[in-house]
């Protein structure tokens, strides 16, 4: 079929065809690759149509996790070891060790009532403390000791509620004796053989409106 068409100003004629259009003979050819196509999935397939996915083996999945530490079913079983057992001076001669040791108060009266007028010896002088709650009266032994007995002379300003501690280091106590109804006069403590470098009465309740006041403090 002819046709005639009009560009700049010039009428063109061509001819159109039905031919189909071949390359030029100085052109090689072109491959064209293949894409293979995927079948779309049938409605209703069943999972076992699907490709199964491959698993890694065990020895694989052991190397990606890495070494794997192997717990005992059972804890050993941990023995402490035992502490060392405390040992101290022994008195067979049953002295009285606080005459030769040093002694400090919580506080005292004032006036002749110091502390270390209740560790000399003599019944007729005393300590005297401030008329407060609570007190204390310390004796350091200056090395440790066995002991047998604590003894406490009350003047009549005694405690009514009282201990007697014991310790090592002076800042940790264990309490050999404790009471709420004391009544003065001369109480004897039996200390069982407790090693220890300080010995205390601490009081917490006053029979009276004064201090809490001791003739002699005796450690033996």
């Amino acid at each position: 079929m002819a046709a005639l068409l009009l560009a700049g100003g010039l009428y063109v004629a061509y001819r159109a065809t039905t031919e189909k259009a071949l390359p030029a003979a100085n052109l090689p050819s072109l491959a064209v690759p293949v894409v293979p196509t995927v079948p779309a999935a049938t409605p209703g397939a069943t999972a076992a149509a699907t490709q199964p996915v491959a698993q890694p083996s065990a020895a694989v999945s052991e190397a990606l996790a890495g070494p794997v530490t192997k717990v005992p079913s059972s804890s050993p079983t941990v023995t402490k070891a035992a502490a060392p057992k405390v040992t101290g001076k022994a008195n067979p001669g049953g002295a009285n060790l606080a005459l030769s040791g040093v002694v400090a108060a919580s506080s005292t009266e004032g006036g002749p009532f110091t502390a270390d007028q209740a560790v000399d010896g003599d019944p007729s002088t005393r300590w005297s403390s401030g008329f407060a709650e609570p007190q204390w009266l310390r004796v350091d032994l200056r090395e440790r000791r066995q002991l047998t007995e604590v003894t406490l002379v009350w003047e009549h300003s005694h405690a009514t509620a009282y201990r007697v501690d014991v310790s090592l280091d002076g800042r940790t106590w264990r309490r050999i004796f404790s009471t709420t109804a004391g009544q003065g006069g001369t109480v004897t403590v039996a200390a069982g053989g407790a090693v220890a470098r300080f010995v205390r009465m601490y009081g917490t309740k006053r029979s009276t409106q004064y201090g809490f006041s001791l003739f002699e403090f005796q450690v033996k």
